[in-house]
């Protein structure tokens, strides 16, 4: 008998096991047979999935390229970082003018984001490039910088039109809040035209300034696109806009250049404010934390909600977080707050509960 209990104690451990090895990602549905198992797919699948970033001489793309390679809803994912051809190209010493080697500014970086997960560096002068554009399934612009942001949004419009990315399926676009509200202070001041180059000799002044335009520019650019590829109905590709106030925060130490970088209102705000708050179209005054829209922008590629097709959110940081929270962080010192987690991410894009409107009582009659 003992014999027999022990064999049937076995019998339920290993079937216990085999329940707790049962893939979270595999659900039950009904069916007029019984009840079958459907796999689903996951939102970004390494075995499928190519993402492209665009940006990387700073930092908000930096910290993207850092969090998909660490994320564990995308972690083994192809992540192609696509820079200029002159960003490997050396130039002459800026401290040195007696040198005759060649300098290499970007070259730290291209280092340090190449040693990370699944991540590549790509020069966009190369046919590994147009590789890289066949395969693509996602896209990030997050260039900070506004008229740099907009010409990678008409590059990229352009290759969509010409066929040269047929497996795109997602673009996550970075912005600026304040783009609809440009002819009110302070984004009106901010907007202001100014002109470029008016103190070099022998060189003629381009218009500059303006960077909302710029931002919203893209925006349209990035909508119009899609419309002339069938629109939300029949495109095979969507879009989401992140507008960001202000950038503050220096990201994640790993793809810091160095203590040149690491302001102290950077590391400042990197600690007290580690929290965001988010609103669909254009809302909010104030900044925002560097790595936390790295995370936020991440997060719809990776998210499965129908609610972040083509539509556009703003992200703003919000605290001083309480005191516990700030304890023992020291990004001049290499120990930076942890970046906010998806699923604060996924609380924010909830609808919002709306007030409700409690009538007013009624004058007593006299």
């Amino acid at each position: 008998s003992s014999i027999i209990i022990r064999t049937m104690s076995f019998a339920l451990a290993s079937l216990q096991g085999r329940a707790l090895a049962r893939p979270l990602h595999v659900k039950r549905i009904a069916s007029r047979r019984g009840t079958r198992a459907v796999l689903v797919r996951a939102a970004v699948d390494p075995e499928r999935d190519v993402i492209l970033v665009s940006g990387c001489r700073e930092r908000v793309a930096q910290c993207c390229v850092d969090q998909l390679s660490k994320n564990e809803r995308s972690a083994g994912v192809a992540i192609k970082v696509t820079l200029p051809h002159d960003a490997y190209v050396g130039v002459k010493n800026p401290l040195n003018a007696m040198a005759k080697d060649l300098v290499f500014p970007d070259k730290p970086m291209i280092d340090c984001l190449g040693a990370l997960d699944a991540v590549e560096c790509v020069d966009e002068s190369t046919d590994l490039f147009k590789g890289c554009l066949k395969d693509a399934t996602g896209v990030i612009l997050a260039s900070e910088y506004a008229p740099t942001l907009l010409q990678t949004a008409v590059d990229l419009c352009d290759r969509i039109k010409a066929g040269a990315m047929p497996k795109l399926r997602r673009v996550v676009v970075l912005s600026h809040i304040g783009v609809e509200r440009r002819d009110v202070d302070p984004w009106k001041f901010m907007n202001r035209k100014t002109m470029v180059g008016t103190g070099v000799i022998g060189g003629k002044p381009q218009p500059g300034g303006a960077p909302l335009d710029r931002w919203i520019d893209a925006e349209e650019l990035i909508k119009a696109t899609l419309e002339s590829c069938g629109g939300a109905d029949k495109s095979p590709w969507s879009y989401t806009i992140i507008r960001v106030g202000d950038l503050r925060g220096n990201g994640p130490t790993s793809v810091t250049y160095g203590d040149a970088m690491l302001t102290l209102v950077d590391n400042a705000f990197d600690v007290r404010m580690q929290d965001i708050e988010m609103e669909e179209g254009d809302a909010f005054e104030g900044f925002t934390k560097r790595l936390s829209v790295a995370v936020v922008m991440n997060r719809m590629l990776t998210t499965q909600s129908y609610r972040v097709i083509n539509r556009t959110f703003s992200c703003i940081s919000t605290g001083p977080v309480d005191r516990e929270r700030r304890k023992g962080w020291d990004v001049a010192k290499g120990r930076s707050p942890p970046p906010i987690e998806d699923k604060v991410v996924d609380e924010e894009l909830q609808p919002k509960e709306e007030e409700e409107n409690v009538p007013a009582g009624a004058p007593v009659p006299t």
